[in-house]
């Protein structure tokens, strides 16, 4: 937390020397508009002496969530164009004869940023809409051909995500009418006692084939035992290093989950696919949940078909997106092609209320169709 801290401290004094000192504001003006900055630098930290609970998950009003996620948000977008208008402005000095119009280029990336930060922080925090996305799976048995499977990943019912997001995500899946339902982490910020409720319309999904989860590293931030339980009950069968074999008439499928890598950072299970894969009929297809998609070719090489993944938010900004990559093994969002087998990296049905933004980047409800390979 201290380095998130320190990082905000010096994109906020950078913002304040190269878009606010210039504008031609009233000097209050200008202590104005750096306060609003501040406030978002070190938005966190206010949640804390707010009473706002853990750092991953504040626990105050949504107004005060979506508030504070403007001034983050807005704090991250115009670092992006400042760095622009300043490549610029070294352009200007040496190679033009005018003085560069410091003012109207520090209020046009203030407007700019104040606009894609509006709009990002809506898309992060609306209802996400269906995206149907057709797979081939290699070996897939007759009986599967067609089938309808949703992928919900990246939830975080949060004081900003609340039931009723909640709710409309489970009543769009619903009208589907999905075969199966694969949920690969990260449900929750927070503990169970102040997210049971928000998450609680969870136990109306339901599928011919089940409906199934994996752990996510915003599980063990949140008491994972807990939730572990908590989950089930609502009628999720968690895969933690486990698979299950999925049947339509003579037709088989393995489904397996493995848990997040933040479990053995914390002293419990690490994910481990060959764990996971034991025992599971040879030649049958395997569809494996992921939180994390960067252990992919490992997965492909053991023979996994699918891996659905998330984790990223989908990179959330062009610019950013990248630097995510660099962080998920190259993975970002949508499909891969992995030595031979399928990964989807889901953008993410929702988003983290740390930073919930979404550029160029929607959250989906994913409606994956399963095709045999010809």
């Amino acid at each position: 937390m201290r380095i998130i801290i320190a990082v905000s401290g010096v994109i906020f004094l950078y913002e304040a020397f190269s878009m606010i000192w210039p504008l031609r504001l009233h000097l209050w003006g200008k202590l104005a508009a750096a306060a609003l900055l501040l406030a978002g630098a070190f938005k966190n930290s206010i949640y804390q002496r707010l009473g706002g609970g853990m750092f991953f998950a504040p626990d105050l009003p949504r107004w005060v969530m979506i508030a504070g996620s403007l001034l983050y948000n807005l704090l991250i977008v115009a670092l992006f164009l400042l760095l622009v208008k300043d490549a610029v402005w070294l352009l200007w000095k040496l190679c033009a004869r005018r003085p560069f119009p410091a003012a109207e280029a520090s209020l046009l990336a203030l407007v700019f940023a104040a606009a894609l930060t509006a709009y990002g922080t809506w898309e992060a925090i609306r209802v996400p809409d269906v995206a149907e996305r057709p797979v081939t799976i290699r070996g897939l048995a007759p009986e599967f051909e067609g089938l309808r499977v949703a992928l919900l990943v990246d939830l975080h019912a949060s004081a900003l995500n609340r039931r009723p997001l909640i709710q409309a995500i489970v009543d769009r899946t619903m009208a589907l009418k999905p075969d199966l339902i694969l949920m690969p982490g990260d449900f929750v910020d927070g503990l169970v006692s102040q997210r049971r409720e928000d998450l609680e319309p969870l136990a109306q999904l339901k599928a011919p084939l089940g409906v199934f989860g994996s752990s996510g590293n915003h599980e063990y931030y949140s008491g994972f035992d807990a939730w572990m339980k908590q989950l089930r009950k609502f009628g999720v069968t968690m895969l933690e290093n486990e698979h299950r074999v999925l049947a339509r008439g003579e037709g088989r499928l393995v489904l397996a989950g493995v848990p997040d890598q933040q479990g053995a950072r914390m002293g419990r299970a690490a994910p481990d696919p060959d764990k996971a894969l034991a025992g599971a009929p040879r030649g049958v297809p395997v569809i494996l949940m992921a939180h994390r998609p960067e252990a992919a070719r490992e997965n492909a090489a053991r023979g996994v078909a699918l891996q659905v993944s998330g984790h990223t938010h989908g990179g959330m900004m062009p610019g950013l997106d990248r630097l995510v990559a660099r962080f998920n093994g190259g993975f970002v969002k949508g499909w891969y092609d992995v030595g031979g087998m399928k990964l989807f990296n889901s953008p993410g049905t929702s988003l983290w209320n740390g930073f919930p933004l979404r550029l160029m980047d929607p959250a989906e409800i994913t409606l994956l169709t399963l095709r045999a390979a010809p």
